[in-house]
């Protein structure tokens, strides 16, 4: 894999960890039995944002994975 291609995988990672400990926070404040229907649902949607956002940085660390792979040349069809 080219160093560029690995740095920035590496780099999207990181970017998901830190995204991942942020959630993990609002996690923790959501099981407070305190908090009312509106706090909750305001929780429960700050974490359901953030794994949409993980979800798009694990899609780009995988394409950019995927780059750094041995191509396999096209077959062509017959007809």
């Amino acid at each position: 894999m080219d160093d560029d291609y690995r740095d920035l995988a590496n780099r999207l990672f990181a970017t998901a960890t830190a995204m991942l400990e942020d959630a993990i926070g609002t996690a923790v404040a959501g099981q407070s039995p305190r908090l009312d229907a509106r706090r909750l649902g305001d929780a429960a949607r700050r974490l359901q944002a953030a794994g949409r956002e993980i979800a798009a940085i694990a899609e780009a660390a995988a394409i950019v994975a995927s780059l750094g792979l041995p191509q396999q040349p096209k077959k062509h069809r017959r007809r």
